[in-house]
């Protein structure tokens, strides 16, 4: 699953008053990587998909995710932003670590479990997420590419 992550969809200090400009931002570099069919449409998946519980996931993480025939191929975006962005409206939960999993519909179920269980036993980890806190970007893909792998 290394194919996962590609440089340009890692995106430092993103100036963003919402979270639907954080996860704008990233659905336009997966546009532009070819992993996506229609931006637009992924974008409104994916806010869709936050209406019906935000994915804040503690530890100033968002996990956006969008399970849609609009994917090409399983891809992950990953955003650090300039300040805290409100994830959780209910709760005023902030985000600056986000990470956006993009899946085909045809693999919901099994390629999208695979990433987030990747990604979850990391995410308890306060060195983990201060290293994609800190790092430069080529440090931050080589963080990912090796969770993803996993």
């Amino acid at each position: 699953m290394s194919k996962l992550i590609n440089k340009n969809c890692i995106v430092f200090d993103i100036d963003a008053a919402e979270k639907k400009d954080v996860i704008s931002v990233l659905v336009r570099e997966l546009d532009a990587a070819g992993k996506i069919t229609n931006q637009e449409e992924f974008f409104e998946d994916v806010l869709a998909r936050e209406a019906i519980a935000p994915t804040y996931v503690g530890f100033d993480m968002g996990l956006p995710h969008g399970k849609t025939d609009h994917v090409l191929e399983a891809s992950v975006a990953f955003a650090r932003t300039a300040r805290p962005v409100v994830w959780n409206e209910e709760t005023g939960e902030t985000a600056e670590l986000i990470i956006l999993i993009a899946v085909p519909l045809s693999e919901a179920g099994d390629t999208h479990m695979k990433i987030l269980a990747n990604l979850s036993r990391q995410l308890m980890h306060e060195e983990f997420r201060e290293s994609l806190r800190s790092s430069t970007k080529d440090q931050v893909f080589d963080i990912l590419t090796e969770v993803l792998e996993g």
